[in-house]
């Protein structure tokens, strides 16, 4: 690896922070932005760069400056990351282990935001090559660090991104939330056929009286054209949740600490990725799930463990299928009219999230940077 330039992090006196999400969902792009939030009043510099629909989410302020990579290739965004690193102290990705490789590369210092640590079949190689390992608690996460020896001294385990907010106050609302549709693995036509899908399946059981307000991406929104549709940021997806008489939501780690954190009754969306079935399982089984709907249950099982492209274009399908079949759509608003009559009345299961692994993970992973930092000098 290279040396870092111009005695990178030692020329300070605040940290110089480049962040970065994966465009992988919404997940990795929300916590980043929350992230911005907290590390903003003590930095000296704070930029972003990344590529596609994580770009929704990042404004400046708080960034001083956002570097769009969208369409750049490979040689591009290698020449881009030398310009820069001599430029930060410390380059933070949520989950873009493609982008974390080549800023090593480039002589950055490399910090890693991880909510999939308990899912991953292995801790991600370039963990174990980051000065800060921060991963984020869920089931089995504890155990995992602890098996690593390599990870020694690099990881700190955090609590969930999320801070809980004031008790659930139903409102005449019902949200649809179709964040974390986007992926490398589907094209933008694939994410807009789902979220068209979904949607109409929902507005067919919503009851007489209720409105309905939907959250997505831009491209998403720009596909649907639906006067329903909009793009908010995460302050106001959070109290969209928490005045919604209950919520229709893709099971994204992000979404399913959004709801413990509002405490809104919810039902999970089947799954469009490989890492959402699990997570929705894991809810399910340890009993904080409200309601939850997946492709079986319409009759077109999708083998969530095959490899991630396989998975994506398993669901591509399904979604095709359903969308071309009366008699399949149909039966999917049927069912998702079904396992939301009895939502409304009770909080959301998911809010017991909030007591088994915390809350307030960005202040503390704002924390472990600054102290990085400082022990850094």
């Amino acid at each position: 690896m290279p040396a870092r330039p111009n005695g990178g992090h030692h020329a300070a006196a605040a940290p110089r922070l480049l962040l970065n999400a994966q465009p992988f969902g919404f997940g990795p792009a929300a916590a980043m932005s929350i992230l911005a939030a907290e590390l903003a009043p003590v930095c000296e510099r704070l930029a972003y760069i990344g590529s596609g629909h994580t770009l929704d989410l990042q404004k400046e302020p708080p960034y001083h400056a956002v570097h769009d990579t969208t369409g750049r290739s490979p040689d591009e965004l290698r020449a881009l990351l030398r310009d820069l690193a001599p430029r930060y102290d410390l380059f933070i990705t949520a989950m873009d282990f493609e982008m974390a490789e080549p800023a090593l590369r480039a002589g950055f210092d490399v910090a890693v935001y991880d909510a999939l640590t308990w899912y991953w079949p292995a801790v991600p190689d370039v963990a174990h090559e980051a000065v800060l390992y921060l991963a984020q608690d869920f089931f089995g996460v504890r155990e995992r660090v602890a098996a690593d020896p390599a990870l020694r001294g690099r990881a700190v385990i955090i609590p969930p991104a999320i801070t809980r907010g004031p008790d659930w106050r139903p409102g005449r609302h019902v949200l649809v939330n179709l964040g974390g549709l986007h992926n490398p693995y589907w094209l933008p036509d694939d994410a807009v056929a789902y979220a068209r899908l979904m949607l109409t399946a929902v507005r067919a059981g919503v009851p007489v009286g209720r409105s309905l307000v939907v959250a997505a991406s831009r491209t998403v929104a720009a596909g649907l054209a639906d006067p329903d549709v909009g793009t908010y940021d995460h302050a106001t997806m959070l109290e969209l949740m928490g005045t919604a008489a209950y919520a229709c939501m893709t099971s994204g780690l992000g979404n399913i600490y959004d709801a413990a954190a509002t405490g809104v009754p919810t039902l999970w969306l089947p799954a469009a990725n490989d890492s959402q079935p699990a997570q929705a399982r894991l809810l399910c089984r340890n009993g904080y799930c409200d309601a939850c709907l997946d492709w079986a249950d319409i009759g077109l099982p999708v083998d969530d463990r095959a490899p991630t492209p396989a998975v994506s274009q398993a669901i591509s399908r399904v979604v095709r299928e359903v969308s071309d079949g009366r008699h399949l759509r149909a039966r999917l608003a049927s069912r998702l009219a079904e396992l939301t009559a009895g939502l409304g009345v009770t909080p959301g299961r998911a809010r017991g999230l909030t007591v088994r692994f915390g809350q307030g993970g960005m202040p503390q992973a704002a924390e472990a940077i600054v102290r990085w930092f400082e022990r850094s000098r």
